[in-house]
This record gives C-alpha cells, structure tokens and sequence, in this order.
C-alpha cells in the first residue's frame, strides 16, 4: 500500500520516472533476499527473527516501488498497438505463472536446500532482472506511444 503510494507520486517526477523506480525497487528486492539468504545461513533455529522480518517487510516495500506497478506500466507502454493486447495478456500469464511456480515449490525447495539457498536462488533471479531491465528496459515517461515505439525500433525522433 503505502510504498505503491510513494511510486505513484514519483513515476511521472522528472527526478525519477518508472526506469529509476523500477531499478531501485528491484535492486532493494535483491539486496533484502541475500540478506535473507545470509541470515538463515546460521540455520533457522538461530536466527534473528526481527531482522527477517525487517527483511520481509522492506522486500514488500521495494517490490510495491518499482516491480509491482512499474512492470505493468512499462508493459502497456512498449509494445506496438498491433501486438499490445495479445503482448500483455502473455505479459499477465508471465507473471502469474511465475507466481504459481514460486507458489508450488517455494516448501519443497526449502525442505531440499534449506532457507538460505532458497533466498539466494531468488536472490540470483532478482539480480538477473536487474541485469535485464538495466539493459533493456527504457525510460518512457514523458513519451507518447508513437514516440516509444519510434525509440524501440532505433529510430529517430524530433
């Protein structure tokens, strides 16, 4: 809630914008897993239970700053208009069968590596979409759809 409130107000800011949002909320998603990953590196029944739960709140916080409503906004923004709805409706079976996938093994991952191979594998994933939108994914507020599709496609725009 509140953290999807502080993007709102930041993404069309000129200071900041969705690419910087979404670069920071999945920077901090990936920091906050290997410091899950590292604390339960003692094993779980010495672990420091305020300290992951700092954890899991401030993933929550990144995740509601940049990957969660910036990723469904660049979506409806980079696709050409003849692809957009079947782009984003493969965008949505993306995501949530991700989420399933995560959903269904999460308990038989952490009985079979233990919790802190398991946050450090999530951890692994959430640096290789770092790495992707750091690369790939640009900047588009303050562009029209003609503009970012112009800009997609490596052509000039006056």
């Amino acid at each position: 809630g509140l953290m999807t409130l502080v993007s709102v107000s930041l993404v069309e800011n000129p200071k900041w914008g969705r690419r910087p949002l979404l670069l920071v909320g999945t920077g901090g998603m990936t920091l906050t897993l290997f410091a899950l990953s590292a604390l339960f590196a003692g094993g779980a029944e010495a672990i420091n239970q305020v300290a992951v739960i700092l954890c899991v709140v401030l993933y929550v916080g990144f995740y509601q700053i940049g990957f969660g409503p910036i990723t469904w906004l660049i979506l409806s923004e980079v696709f050409p208009l003849n692809v957009r709805a079947a782009a984003l409706s493969v965008g949505t079976l993306a995501n949530f069968a991700s989420n399933l996938l995560v959903t269904f093994v999460f308990e038989a991952e952490r009985q079979s590596v233990g919790e802190s191979a398991l946050f450090a594998q999530f951890g692994l994933i959430a640096l290789g979409a770092l790495a992707f939108e750091n690369a790939l994914v640009p900047e588009t507020r303050g562009l029209s759809l003609e503009e970012i599709e112009a800009n997609l496609r490596g052509d000039d725009v006056e």
